[in-house]
């Protein structure tokens, strides 16, 4: 892939990251858009969350890293983040398949699976 493309594809990742984070950071604060009506009201939810938000930004500077220039460690981190990603999107519509039901999750989950989906492509 050219060098530019690799770039491009990091910037796009890294600005995914950014928004990743930003939404964890929404539901780690209460917002209920995208949560089917239960956001996080118990602190130990909302750390949770938080952090998941952390990882969000730790994903979009190494994908700003990787952008700048080939890097093995940070190549290595995108890999395990992505298959991370990519795992829970498995995981999560295995278990619709497994009940043949999305659960009460209906568009927000679908949506949700979509983002995880893409994040896990583009790492």
């Amino acid at each position: 892939m050219p060098s530019t493309s690799i770039s491009r594809l990091g910037h796009l990742t890294a600005a995914w990251g950014a928004l990743f984070a930003v939404v964890h950071v929404y539901w780690a604060a209460g917002g209920a858009a995208g949560m089917n009506g239960k956001p996080a009201d118990a602190l130990a939810a909302q750390l949770y969350i938080a952090f998941i938000a952390v990882l969000g930004l730790a994903g979009a500077a190494v994908a700003f890293g990787l952008a700048r220039g080939p890097h093995p460690a940070l190549a290595r981190l995108a890999q395990v983040g992505g298959a991370a990603l990519l795992l829970g999107v498995a995981v999560g519509t295995g278990r619709w398949l497994a009940q043949w039901s999305l659960e009460g999750d209906g568009a927000a989950g679908v949506v949700t699976t979509l983002y995880f989906l893409f994040g896990g492509v583009i790492s």
